[in-house]
């Protein structure tokens, strides 16, 4: 990219012997957000790249597109998506996902993006891991969303001591699983009752739908029949 070459450039310059270091980059397309790196606050104006450096790195990303003008523009916003990654040295990671033109389209792909991180110019294998914030019920005029990445994180990210085994199993639990325990922990008495009662007969009504059943619902129905049956398993040891 010209940034890199600028940065070879200069290395030549200052020297025939010196070798720069260079920085990973990562980008995004123009409606895409990247609202943190490593919960640091961000601004890039309208390059939508910044520099990272390698390593093990956190970005936090949503979808936020304007689609139309004047008093017919409307905004489509997703959650924030939290994204695990690892960076290897001098690394050009680009999150790919399509810009829309038609806004029942945009609407559709905010309530559920689908998107994937490359590294252009490496051939090897991009390690990394994409979760969705949990949805909060409700108006919600301001959120400290760091601290609720902060929260998020624990979930997945505990604290191991003396016990590598059972941190590489850990790693292994997809994300569907990792989502229906959390919200399976955040539901009262009632919504855990007709959860387990739906799973078994799809056919039941919760007598009051709230936020966590209907994210468990949604969960399970996208998790495959070996994480519905893992989940139903340590729900039998709950």
């Amino acid at each position: 990219m010209r940034l890199k070459s600028g940065v070879m450039v200069l290395g030549m310059l200052l020297g025939a012997g010196s070798v720069p270091t260079l920085a990973a980059t990562f980008e995004v397309p123009q409606n895409f957000e990247i609202m943190y790196v490593d919960l640091e606050s961000t601004s890039f104006g309208n390059d939508f790249e910044t520099d990272v450096e390698p390593g093990e790195r956190q970005f936090v990303v949503r979808f936020n597109q304007r689609i139309g003008g004047g008093s017919n523009a409307e905004f489509f916003e997703s959650e924030p998506y939290i994204i695990d990654v690892k960076v290897k040295q001098d690394s050009d990671i680009v999150l790919q996902a399509p810009y829309f033109f038609n806004k029942s389209d945009a609407e559709r792909f905010a309530k559920a993006p689908e998107f994937s991180l490359v590294d252009e110019g490496r051939m090897d294998k991009l390690d990394y891991q994409i979760r969705m914030l949990p949805k909060k019920s409700g108006f919600q005029p301001s959120r400290d969303y760091k601290s609720e990445i902060r929260e998020f994180t624990a979930t997945y990210k505990q604290p191991v001591v003396d016990k590598p085994k059972a941190a590489a199993k850990q790693v292994a639990v997809t994300e569907e699983l990792e989502m229906l325990k959390f919200w399976y922990n955040k539901a009262d008495v009632a919504t855990r009752k007709d959860i387990r009662i739906w799973m078994i007969d799809p056919s039941h009504e919760a007598a009051q739908s709230n936020n966590a059943y209907d994210m468990m619902v949604f969960w399970f129905k996208k998790a495959s029949k070996e994480d519905q049956k893992a989940f139903q398993v340590w729900l039998l040891n709950e």
